[in-house]
């Protein structure tokens, strides 16, 4: 496996944004899963999607974007991991400083690779309920001596201006 120039961070000029999805309509928090979880107003989601500059490029647009997450893969397919988020905490300045770290790991449970620390949102906070693409996207190619089998991704979100941090999982099979 490769990722791509090891992270691609990705500096969105205009952002596309949707409504949080952690709440219920009647404003209950909807149950964390492993993929998406929240902490008082601070929430993730970890998806895998299949061509993340189409995805990117999907966000981007004024309507709300149609997310379809990849749960199987063939060598070769550029894949994204991306975390939409919400709820961030804004510090004196308005801005969010919130962080990412990516773990991958084989079928067999050993660890593949990994990125540290890699900027989830550094700008402006998103106003609630927004949810919003993180800046980290982790590019992810499988290649020809890569076992098949299932591959799980780590990420550890951090709020650092809240000091809230939680850890989401998803699986990606390799065919």
């Amino acid at each position: 496996m490769k990722t791509l120039a090891a992270t691609i961070a990705v500096i969105l000029l205009t952002s596309s944004v949707a409504l949080a999805q952690w709440k219920k309509q009647d404003g209950t928090p909807v149950e964390n899963t492993p993929d998406r979880k929240s902490v008082g107003t601070f929430g993730g989601h970890l998806l895998i999607v299949k061509d993340p500059k189409a995805f990117i490029e999907e966000w981007q647009k004024p309507e709300t974007p149609h997310i379809n997450p990849a749960t199987t893969t063939q060598r070769g397919e550029l894949l994204g991991a991306i975390i939409l988020f919400a709820g961030c905490k804004a510090d004196a300045q308005g801005a969010c400083n919130t962080e990412v770290d990516y773990s991958f790991y084989k079928p067999d449970g050993s660890l593949y690779a990994e990125q540290k620390a890699q900027p989830l949102w550094k700008d402006t906070a998103p106003p609630p309920p927004i949810i919003q693409l993180g800046q980290a996207i982790l590019g992810i190619r499988f290649e020809k001596d890569d076992s098949a089998g299932e591959y799980k991704i780590k990420a550890k979100v951090s709020d650092l201006n809240a000091n809230v941090t939680f850890e989401l999982e998803t699986k990606i099979r390799l065919q």
